[in-house]
């Protein structure tokens, strides 16, 4: 049996194409076994949030606590955000020919793919922690919208210093539904930033040591060349630089707490008696700036480690 020559040139010119599968494929994929990975972890964090909301309804029916705890954002939405993509990333080989990137998809769009997945469970967690709160605030008697009475110093003094009554100010602070969209925020900066950093970098336990001892010896850094150069305000750059990153009108405060807990602290009045002072009113229009300029440097960061991951073979 012979074979033609047309027939064996025009299968020479058919090439044989792998099918790519779609994108949605792919996220549902990374949806499964993200899900997958990580069941333990998503049902013993349910099973103590359940239990948690629980004590805390008994309490604050009773009487014993009063329940304001979505007006006082907590960071913890922002903790899980940065140790969920940790988890993600942990068992990955990043850099390499392992087991992520061997379907045929190109390789930073793969990974920003399973970046969005983890981010879907995020908030999936997030809403179910909003939910818990909700059932705490209308438990409380306080409502999904309560106003809360602040006591506002009209005066700057010293922590150590006992506060005059007559230097208090009662504020009523009326937080709105934005309030409401601070957990989701403050739990998809930190999770950007922190998905960046595991896919950017190849080893990132050393970079993490690294940068804590950044801090100590740009310190000293900038304390001899102050010494040197005579300039005064070198001297403590590094300390100011992060503070204004922690506790600034756009830091990581205001981000994940709103700055409830640089301008909230507790105080004792000239009569003796301890009371919860402020020194400024929350301000959720420096929360959204906040979380736009957090969640955009993430976003970016996050390009700039998923470019690293960019393809480069050619056909």
């Amino acid at each position: 049996m012979t074979v033609s020559s047309e027939s064996m040139t025009s299968e020479r010119r058919t090439p044989s194409t792998a099918r790519v599968p779609r994108l949605r494929d792919v996220l549902r994929q990374h949806l499964h076994g993200i899900g997958f990975s990580l069941r333990v972890p998503m049902v013993i964090a349910v099973v103590l949030a359940v239990i948690a909301t629980i004590v805390l309804a008994i309490q604050t029916a009773s009487g014993d606590v009063r329940s304001n705890l979505h007006t006082r954002p907590s960071a913890l939405p922002g903790g899980i955000g940065a140790l969920l993509a940790i988890a993600v990333w942990a068992r990955e080989e990043r850099f390499g020919p392992g087991f992520l990137w061997t379907l045929p998809v190109d390789r930073s769009r793969h990974a920003l793919i399973k970046v969005l997945a983890g981010w879907l469970w995020l908030m999936v967690g997030v809403a179910f922690y909003a939910v818990c709160q909700a059932v705490l605030a209308l438990l409380s008697g306080g409502g999904l919208l309560p106003v809360e009475t602040l006591n506002l110093l009209t005066t700057e003094l010293p922590r150590s210093t006992p506060v005059d009554p007559a230097s208090l100010q009662r504020v009523q602070w009326a937080p709105g539904p934005l309030i409401w969209a601070v957990p989701f925020g403050a739990a998809t900066a930190p999770y950007l930033l922190a998905s960046a950093f595991m896919l950017g970098v190849r080893h990132p336990l050393r970079w993490a040591v690294g940068l804590v001892l950044l801090f100590p010896a740009s310190s000293l850094v900038s304390h001899v060349a102050s010494r040197l150069s005579g300039v005064q305000w070198l001297a403590d750059a590094p300390e100011r630089g992060l503070v204004q990153l922690l506790e600034g009108r756009y830091g990581l405060d205001s981000l994940l707490k709103l700055r409830t807990w640089t301008l909230d602290r507790r105080a004792r009045l000239s009569t003796g008696e301890g009371i919860e002072v402020w020194s400024g009113v929350p301000d959720l229009a420096d929360w959204r700036t906040a979380a736009l300029l957090w969640i955009g440097a993430g976003l970016l960061a996050l390009w700039f480690a998923a470019s690293r991951h960019r393809e480069r073979r050619h056909a």
